[in-house]
């Protein structure tokens, strides 16, 4: 009980502030007045890689003055842009409102955590500070080792698609040398060559 009086009291602090979106303050009214919504709050410091994030700023914060976020996912692809793997990240959310009234119907029903930041115009105060938790969709402050640990993973990845373009090219090379294709054959080769260079597996 204790600590959802700590997020109430939180809530009801920041919605004392000058806002910079000015109908947030009568969300966040009604928000504490919520104590099953209030339940499901996490705060944190950064929302970056969550589904369910809300986002209330105060009059002076650099950030958006309201954002909830409901359903967001990032997908990572690689394709081969000039003979080089290229990594994208896809971003797509169910759902994006910057209108408080509007967000605050569509959390009627809504189930799971919420992830909330709450933006400070200045320094960001120590009350705020006592409940924030981890975001834990990011790693945690890492010494050295984790750091190396994570350089590999990111070696290891990058290789192993390295090693797959180089596969599925290797079997376009034999589909030309089958069809007598050389135009096909030595468009593939060169980029196939490259790659295979790059790879630390050896491919016969």
């Amino acid at each position: 009980m204790r600590k959802v009086d700590a997020k109430q009291r939180a809530i009801l602090e920041f919605s004392q502030r000058l806002l910079k979106e000015p109908s947030s303050k009568m969300f966040l009214q009604r928000l504490v007045n919520n104590k099953e919504l209030v339940d499901k709050i996490v705060f944190v410091l950064d929302r970056k890689m969550l589904a369910n994030t809300l986002l209330v700023s105060e009059l002076g914060s650099s950030r958006i003055g309201f954002q909830l976020e409901l359903g967001a996912r990032r997908q990572e692809e690689v394709s081969l842009v000039n003979g080089r793997l290229v990594r994208h990240v896809k971003r797509t959310r169910r759902l994006c409102l910057n209108d408080p009234m509007e967000a605050w119907e569509a959390l009627e029903n809504f189930e799971g955590r919420l992830y909330t930041q709450f933006s400070f115009a200045g320094e960001i105060p120590d009350w705020y500070l006592a409940i924030v938790e981890p975001n834990p969709a990011l790693p945690a402050e890492a010494g050295p080792a984790v750091e190396e640990e994570e350089e590999t993973a990111d070696i290891f990845r990058e290789q192993l698609d390295i090693a797959i373009w180089t596969i599925l090219l290797k079997q376009e090379i034999d589909q030309a040398l089958a069809e007598r294709n050389s135009q096909r054959f030595y468009e593939i080769v060169g980029l196939y060559n490259r790659l295979k260079e790059r790879c630390l597996w050896e491919f016969d």
